[in-house]
């Protein structure tokens, strides 16, 4: 049974009002930014307790950014980073770390050094008993497409690195389907879903403020659940809606909104509206 989870960066105000609008609207579990848990001037105690107190599990923590493919001038900061990153999601009880796939002019791409550098986070990650789920990234200048990131993840092949499938970055890029009926279900860690709607302009600024809810545009979404039930994933389904417009509304109305916009493709028998 897929749980299905709403990440914080969707809603204005605090971090109680997220929390508590979430938990009413029906979302069982939350995707966490790193800054969530530094927001109350007493510490991250703060944001631990209101999820305890609301129940709500958190699903992930998001992001290492900039990591394979670096600079090797710059590869122990980035490192030490990681880590520190991963001690946070200990703190919260998230078991997954997402790593957002480097999307800097000097990434390198060669498959050799992205496959170290993601079998040194993995094996991070395993000490803590932590996994890594890799996001290929629309406008990462090497991995930009979820079959690259598949290869990867493949060639670490390791229980600690896995496939976050955002279906943002395949349909900003002008894709008409998301074949995730191919990807072996022990590889694929967490699923992100939004709607959008064409537009002229780089899909950088389409990621951070015009994102919709599911079915409030013209993807295909309804082919890509299909595919997904067909896996046999059972984890977590994230609402990942980053839009400017949604953020100046009250948190519970819009948290709303989500729940009704994703409830629909999970009914009781499993089957797609």
């Amino acid at each position: 049974m897929n749980r299905i989870a709403f990440s914080t960066a969707a809603l204005g105000g605090n971090f109680d009002a997220k929390v508590q609008a979430m938990r009413r609207a029906g979302f069982q579990a939350t995707e966490l930014w790193a800054r969530d848990l530094f927001e109350h001037f007493e510490g991250p105690e703060i944001a631990l307790r209101r999820l305890q107190d609301e129940g709500m599990a958190v699903t992930a923590l998001q992001a290492i950014r900039h990591f394979e493919g670096c600079p090797p001038g710059e590869r122990a900061w980035k490192l030490d980073i990681a880590r520190r990153m991963m001690d946070l999601a200990n703190l919260a009880g998230a078991p997954l770390v997402t790593l957002a796939a480097n999307s800097q002019d000097s990434a390198r791409g060669d498959a050799s050094c992205l496959i170290d550098d993601l079998g040194e986070l993995a094996r991070e990650a395993a000490a803590r008993g932590l996994r890594i789920a890799y996001e290929p990234i629309a406008w990462a200048p090497h991995v930009n497409h979820w079959w690259r990131a598949l290869e990867l993840v493949e060639a670490v092949d390791s229980p600690a690195l896995g496939l976050q499938l955002d279906v943002f970055h395949a349909f900003v890029r002008g894709d008409t389907r998301v074949a995730a009926g191919e990807i072996a279900p022990e590889r694929l860690f967490l699923v992100e879903v939004c709607d959008l709607v064409p537009l002229r302009m780089p899909a950088v600024e389409v990621s951070r403020s015009y994102r919709l809810l599911p079915g409030e545009g013209a993807m295909p979404l309804e082919a890509f659940f299909a595919d997904l039930r067909r896996t046999g994933y059972a984890g977590d389904v994230v609402v990942e809606v980053f839009n400017a417009a949604s953020l100046a509304q009250p948190a519970e109305a819009v948290a709303r909104r989500a729940w009704d916009s994703i409830r629909p493709w999970f009914d009781d028998k499993g089957s797609s509206r």
